[in-house]
C-alpha cells in the first residue's frame, strides 16, 4: 500500500469559489475545496486496497493553502500513502492549478468497517 498514488481534477467555478461557499468573500478557488479534492484523491487511493465492505474515514488533514487560483482553471489534487500503522494511513497530499503548486500537507485515514461506523454513528442520533 505504500507508495500508492491517486489524483483528483476540476475546473475552478463559480461553485466552489470561497465567495460560494462562505470561506472568503472573493472569487478564487477555496480552502474548503482544495481539502476535499485532496481528501477525495486520498479516499479513492485508499479505496483501491480494501477488501469489500470496508471504507476509510479521514480523521486528521493538516494542509497549507499557498496561491489563489482564478475561475477557469484546472486544479489536480495528489494523495500518496507514506505509511501504514494497523488500520492507520498516514498520506501526503498535494494541489496543483495549470502553473505550479498550490496547496501541500498531510492527511490521515483510518480503514473501518462500513456497516459497523455508520452503525454506531446512527446510535447517536437516536440518543
Amino acid at each position: 500500500m505504500v507508495g500508492s498514488k491517486s489524483e483528483k481534477r476540476c475546473v475552478v467555478d463559480k461553485s466552489n469559489v470561497a465567495s460560494a461557499v462562505a470561506s472568503g468573500t472573493i472569487d478564487v478557488f477555496s480552502t474548503p475545496m482544495m481539502i476535499a479534492l485532496m481528501e477525495s484523491a486520498a479516499a479513492d487511493c485508499v479505496g483501491a486496497h480494501l477488501e469489500e465492505g470496508m471504507t476509510s474515514v479521514g480523521t486528521r488533514i493538516n494542509v497549507e493553502h499557498l496561491s489563489a487560483t482564478p475561475i477557469g482553471m484546472e486544479v489536480r489534487a495528489e494523495a500518496e500513502i507514506v505509511g501504514v500503522d494497523g488500520k492507520r494511513i498516514e498520506m501526503v497530499v498535494s494541489a496543483y492549478d495549470e502553473v505550479g503548486l498550490i496547496g501541500k500537507g498531510e492527511h490521515t485515514r483510518y480503514i473501518v468497517n462500513a456497516e459497523k461506523f455508520m452503525s454506531k454513528t446512527s446510535a447517536k442520533a437516536a440518543k
